[in-house]
């Protein structure tokens, strides 16, 4: 194994079992410090097997903070625009697949209606805007054909940059999405500093789970340069990786999408711009004005038998 791959290689192995270490011990609530006045709600109502309930109106909708019933200030459907960020990590582990990656997105935007826009952010060694909100295919193009993978992974830095920079500047719908293994290496930026971003924004985050291809990048250099590694290690890395993208994507009101080959990967997005287009956009005053700090609870209900809801869970009140 050369000295080149071999020592980048060490390096994001020696970051990552600080990062699988150093989570669990660390995690605790976050505490946001902007003040909230209007709260979105994005909601997702599906029946019990799964498929999605349209046509709800607002006397349909329950909503409630902390077990009390608020006042529904706006309501929308399909209609609202959707404003979509993909963070697309280019580090050295996605080279197998960065190539399923673009025309993933590429089908993405193909969905889109005139008034959705996209933005493009990607990670390696720093996080970079490639795409500034257009839905313009010829840019988009542009954009993705200048993307090379290598380095390690900032994917941290990344949702930092996105939450900091390109959100507050847009109304509507706002989703994030990534197709990432979880595995950040070099951030500058911690965990806990990215869940108090995401309590205190009303994005949705989506993430397509690629915490399996940490096992498939290592054994690629078994394979090919003779490099070995701790299973038990592995496990660890793999455990606290999953963990966390669940945390994130169920605390925004978004998930995590199952696990699915590069092959598969236009699909997903394709059914997930179909998912977006049907969620209902809810939004209230909170009757409780003190912003004392403490979470707030949000519960949506909807007055139908067997209607499954999915909603941000709640927020810090500061």
């Amino acid at each position: 194994m050369s000295h080149d791959l071999k020592a980048p290689l060490i390096l994001l192995l020696g970051a990552a079992l600080l990062f699988a270490g150093g989570a669990a011990a660390q995690e605790k609530d976050p505490v946001i410090r902007s003040e909230v006045n209007q709260i979105f709600v994005p909601v997702s109502v599906s029946s019990l097997d799964g498929k999605p309930i349209t046509g709800l109106e607002r006397k349909d909708f329950q909503l409630l903070e902390d077990d009390m019933p608020q006042d529904i200030l706006n309501f929308a459907r399909e209609e609202t625009p959707l404003n979509v960020v993909f963070l697309m990590d280019i580090s050295h582990s996605t080279f197998m697949e960065l190539g399923a990656i673009k025309k993933a997105i590429r089908a993405f935007v193909t969905e889109l209606q005139d008034q959705d826009r996209v933005a493009i952010v990607t990670f390696n060694n720093e996080a970079r805007l490639i795409l500034d909100w257009s839905n313009d295919l010829i840019r988009l193009d542009r954009a993705l054909d200048r993307v090379v993978p290598k380095g390690n992974t900032v994917w941290y830095d990344a949702l930092y940059v996105t939450y900091n920079e390109l959100l507050p500047h847009v109304s509507g719908k706002k989703v994030i999405i990534s197709v990432t293994d979880g595995w950040d290496t070099a951030s500058l930026v911690s965990f806990h500093e990215i869940l108090e971003k995401l309590t205190a924004s009303d994005t949705q985050l989506y993430v397509v789970s690629k915490v399996t291809s940490i096992r498939d990048y290592l054994e690629y250099y078994r394979r090919e340069y003779g490099y070995r590694y701790d299973e038990t290690v592995l496990a660890k890395i793999m455990y606290s990786s999953e963990a966390q993208l669940q945390k994130l994507t169920r605390d925004s009101g978004g998930r995590v999408l199952p696990p699915q080959s590069a092959d598969n990967l236009t699909q997903t997005y394709q059914n997930l711009v179909k998912e977006l287009r049907m969620q209902y956009f809810l939004s209230y005053t909170p009757h409780n004005v003190l912003r004392d700090g403490s979470y707030r609870k949000i519960a949506v209900r909807v007055l139908r038998p067997g209607a499954r809801v999915a909603c941000r869970p709640g927020y810090y009140a500061r």
